[in-house]
This record gives structure tokens, sequence and C-alpha cells, in this order.
């Protein structure tokens, strides 16, 4: 099997300035030229280990890269999957937007990969509820039907499910179900919840955050101060 050796800078130039052995530059201008492939195309460099008493000096070869080779490379900064940490909030400014800290690096990317098809949605019930699905750890759903006004025998529940006159217009409300989440997980969640919707509602609009959450149940969720929630969470 043959292998193909790099061409070093010398070899493009008149023959009139190569050497006879273009592969191994040794006048003035070979070194030169040797310092801008080392910036540009990369090197292999070989570094000296250090000396023992008991073994003898040898040398390892290192490649070092070059820019060429990293600008070939320079579309996976734009690839959400690919792109490295550092990077997705610089990502997520060319998109329009904003990462929270909350947000582990795999939900980041998830979001910035699927947050450009979802602007065509921007301001639907539909749009609201694909974008919590993928900033929060809980199912969510997105209700937006006019609330009736009181009817005795079918909503007539005080503070429940009765509204005097109806609900407010351009309201909607959020329910996350997060049957698995401790209180202090939950906390967090509507947290990340509530920013979110802020960001996405249209400005004209109110809403209701509800979560479903295991309540004190003996032997499934009892444990109090960890999976217990005594009566309905806060809002």
């Amino acid at each position: 099997m043959s292998t193909t050796s790099k061409l070093h800078l010398m070899e493009y130039l008149p023959a009139i300035y190569q050497e006879a052995d273009a592969t191994c530059p040794k006048t003035f201008l070979g070194q030169l030229l040797l310092v801008f492939e080392k910036v540009l195309l990369g090197i292999q460099e070989e570094k000296p280990h250090a000396k023992s008493a008991t073994v003898e000096p040898s040398a390892t070869t290192v490649n070092i890269e070059g820019l060429a080779e990293e600008i070939a490379r320079l579309h996976q900064l734009f690839d959400p999957m690919a792109t490295p940490d550092e990077f997705l909030s610089w990502l997520a400014g060319w998109a329009a937007l904003t990462l929270r800290p909350e947000l582990s690096n795999a939900r980041k990317r998830k979001l910035l990969a699927h947050i450009i098809p979802l602007y065509r949605i921007r301001g639907t019930r539909k749009y609201l509820e694909e974008l919590l699905l993928l900033c929060v750890d809980a199912v969510a759903m997105v209700t937006d039907t006019e609330l009736p006004e009181m009817q005795v025998g079918v909503h007539s529940t005080t503070d429940s499910d009765t509204y005097l006159g109806g609900g407010a217009p351009y309201f909607f409300r959020i329910t996350l179900l997060a049957p698995m989440l401790s209180p202090t997980q939950v906390r967090v969640q509507c947290e990340i919840a509530r920013a979110t919707v802020e960001l996405a509602k249209p400005a004209h609009t109110s809403y209701e955050l509800d979560v479903v959450s295991p309540k004190l149940q003996l032997g499934i969720s009892s444990t109090v101060g960890e999976d217990t929630v005594l009566g309905a969470p806060a809002a």
C-alpha cells in the first residue's frame, strides 16, 4: 500500500526557487516557508520524551493541526448537534433565541435544532406546546377554549369552574403533567415554563399555569419533603 506524503510549499514555487529535494528544504527560504506550513497546513513534529536514568530518550511524533483543517470543519459550528458546548449560546444568537442556563446541553441542542421550523407557527397554541415540550421535563398541554359563564349544575363550583360573565378574553391555560418529579424539581420546571411562555405568548394574552404532580399516597409518594405534595401545588 503506497502512502502519499504531504506537499511542501516549496514545491509550488517556480523551479528556479526549488531545491534538489523539495521535501527536505534547508535554505533560508525553505525554513521560512515551513513556518507558514505549520500554521496553515499543519505539520508532523517530533517531541522528545523526558530523559530518565534507565530509559534512553526517544521521540514521539505529534500531529499539529493547521488552519486549513480547522476551516474544513467550520460547518460543524452551525450544526446544533455537533457544535462545541461553548458555541451553543453563540449559535442561539443566530436564531434570535436566548438559552436559559437551567437547560441541559442536550435540551439546548434539541431546541436549537427545532426552533427555526417552529417560527413558522409562532403565536399559535401548537407553537407554545412544542416549545414547552422542548424546554421542560414534563408533558405540557395548552388549552385556549373560551371559559363559559356560570351555569347552575354545570359550571357552578365557586373558585373552581365558575366565572361570572365568562372568562377573560384572550386567555389560555397551561397544564404540566409531572408525575415523576419531586416538589423541588417541579418548582424549577415551573420557573422554566413561565419564562418560556412569557417570551413566546402574544403580548395581549394572559394565562394560568397548573401542575399535575403526585399528592400524598401511602406506599407510593409519601415521603415528606421529597415526593409528597399536600394539596395542589402553587401556580
